[in-house]
C-alpha cells in the first residue's frame, strides 16, 4: 500500500512540474504589437527589383509551371544484351530528359557513358539515373557501358530533317 501511495505522490508531483514548466513557458511568448505601422503605402510594398515584379504580376500558374515547353523524355534500359533502344533520335536545340534504368540482374552496378554530352553516371540494378540534355550540333554520338561492352547511338537531327533521310545515310 505504501509503495502504491509512494508511486502515485511521484506521478502528481511530475505532472505538476511539468504543468509549472508548461506554464512559465507560456508567458515568456509575449507578443509585442506596438511596432505595426497603421498605413502603409502602395509604393513602399511594392517590389523594387523588376524581376520580382515581373513574377508578380504573372498569375497563379504561371508562377507554378514554367512558361516554357517541357523536356521532352527519353527512356533507355540497361540489358543483359545491351541497350534498348540501340539507337536514339533526338532533334538539335530540344531540351530532353533520359532516364536510364538498368534491368540487367546479372551485372547490378555498371556505368552509362554519353562522353559527347559529358555525362557519366553510374547504374544499380532497378534504380533509374535522371539526366537533361540539350543537343547543339546535329550527328551521331555513341553511349556506352563499359562493363558490358553494350553500345547505343544518340542521333541528333535538324528539325527540318526527316528520320528516314537520316537512317538511309548509313546508320
Amino acid at each position: 500500500m505504501n509503495l502504491q501511495i509512494s508511486t502515485r505522490a511521484i506521478v502528481y508531483i511530475k505532472i505538476s512540474v511539468l504543468f509549472l514548466l508548461m506554464a512559465s513557458t507560456s508567458f515568456a511568448w509575449d507578443i509585442d504589437l506596438s511596432r505595426r505601422r497603421k498605413n502603409v503605402t502602395k509604393t513602399e510594398g511594392a517590389p523594387t527589383n523588376k524581376a520580382t515584379a515581373k513574377e508578380s504580376d504573372l498569375g497563379f500558374f504561371e508562377n507554378i509551371l514554367p512558361a516554357g515547353t517541357p523536356a521532352q523524355e527519353i527512356v533507355i534500359l540497361s540489358t543483359a544484351s545491351g541497350f534498348v533502344p540501340k539507337t536514339v533520335r533526338v532533334k538539335k536545340d530540344t531540351a530532353y530528359t533520359v532516364y536510364v534504368v538498368n534491368v540487367n540482374d546479372k551485372e547490378k552496378n555498371v556505368s552509362f557513358i554519353l562522353d559527347s554530352f559529358s555525362e557519366h553516371h553510374g547504374t544499380y540494378f532497378g534504380k533509374i539515373t535522371k539526366f537533361e540534355i540539350t543537343p547543339k550540333k546535329e550527328g551521331i554520338y555513341s553511349f556506352m557501358c563499359p562493363e558490358t561492352s553494350a553500345e547505343g547511338r544518340m542521333v541528333v537531327y535538324i528539325g527540318d530533317t526527316p528520320v528516314r533521310a537520316l537512317s538511309s545515310q548509313g546508320e
